[in-house]
């Protein structure tokens, strides 16, 4: 990155020590591009009618859901897809403070994390499988939902909201961001996920996400099939990625160290497969 710093001067009195004071000049440095002196979060930024489009759009994806490159096609309100979730609630497994993500993210109070269960992926390495297959947790509403995002905020005093693994229950989670921010939610929303995102569900989150946080899994289609179980992984995640970049641009940060928006993607090396490693990075 270019760091064009511009400088402006500042004349400062030195104290007096029995002789004329003494003006010295000093050179301030503008903060680079990355570095944020306060932060608004971007869903306080929707008008009331972007916001009444997004809760229309948020109904509709469920009544006919392609909000993933699965393109199943269901009506949720009557049955459910590869996923396994339907459209009143969430299933939810742990919602706490969290301390495992990157130091900018979690930083001192952690990171107000959402284990959402259920997946629209099937990797055999899964670390989390009894929540992403088997579905353990307990349903929430949007708007319950919300009062969690409240409580991260107020009791748990964590940096942001973090929604893990959210990929398949976007329009439940469009529904409580908005309605948390009527509440009062003044924190970041981190979207926390495996890349296999449709192009679609992004444009639904567009105003509402101020982190990306990818994981770029793999990058050979045949490896994709075999892991993952999904068609088309690469191609997704870099459509997916590129499109989160265009929302909220390259990472940036408060002088305390933590992220407030843009995108941080991540890459674990699988076995065998670093020349992959070396494809992703």
């Amino acid at each position: 990155m270019q760091k064009a710093h511009r400088q402006l001067h500042h004349l400062r009195a030195l104290p007096h020590s029995g002789k004329t004071g003494v003006l010295v000049r000093r050179c301030l440095h503008l903060a680079p591009p990355f570095l944020l002196d306060d932060y608004v979060p971007r869903y306080h930024n929707l008008s009331s009618q972007d916001t009444a489009k997004k809760r229309s759009a948020a109904y509709a994806h469920l009544q006919n859901c392609n909000l993933c490159p699965r393109l199943c096609g269901v009506n949720r309100y009557e049955k459910t897809g590869v996923c396994l979730i339907g459209a009143e609630t969430v299933k939810v497994s742990t919602i706490a403070p969290h301390f495992g993500e990157e130091p900018c993210i979690q930083g001192h109070n952690g990171s107000g994390s959402v284990f959402f269960s259920g997946c629209n992926l099937r990797c055999v390495f899964c670390q989390n499988h009894d929540i992403a297959h088997q579905r353990n947790g307990f349903d929430l509403t949007p708007e319950e939902l919300a009062e969690w995002f409240m409580k991260l905020q107020e009791v748990g005093r964590a940096h942001n909201i973090n929604l893990i693994t959210p990929e398949h229950v976007v329009p439940q989670v469009v529904l409580s961001i908005l309605h948390a921010r009527e509440l009062g939610l003044r924190l970041p929303v981190v979207y926390n996920t495996s890349s296999f995102d449709s192009l679609a569900s992004l444009e639904l989150l567009d105003g509402l996400i101020d982190i990306y946080l990818p994981d770029f899994k793999v990058w050979k289609n045949n490896t994709s099939k075999r892991l993952l179980k999904a068609d088309n992984y690469t191609e997704t995640a870099m459509k997916s990625i590129k499109a989160m970049h265009a929302q909220v641009g390259d990472l940036c940060f408060t002088p305390d160290g933590l992220a407030k928006k843009g995108v941080l993607v991540r890459h674990l090396v699988m076995p065998g497969k670093e020349d992959e490693g070396q494809e992703v990075g």
